[in-house]
């Protein structure tokens, strides 16, 4: 039983600490995305303007 309730405990603070996690990097993924979208926009039109 004490194996059980060590497991579950473990699995709860697993929980919590991928929840406060979630929190912490969510607000940032928007920024992200838009990085990424800009970086390959930019690198699409440098490359179009230095090819042969």
């Amino acid at each position: 039983m004490k194996k059980a309730r060590n497991f579950l405990s473990l699995l709860l603070l697993a929980a919590l600490t991928i929840h406060v996690l979630w929190l912490a990097i969510a607000p940032l993924v928007p920024y992200v995305v838009s990085g990424l979208a800009i970086t390959l926009v930019l690198g699409f039109v440098y490359y179009r303007m230095t090819r042969w």
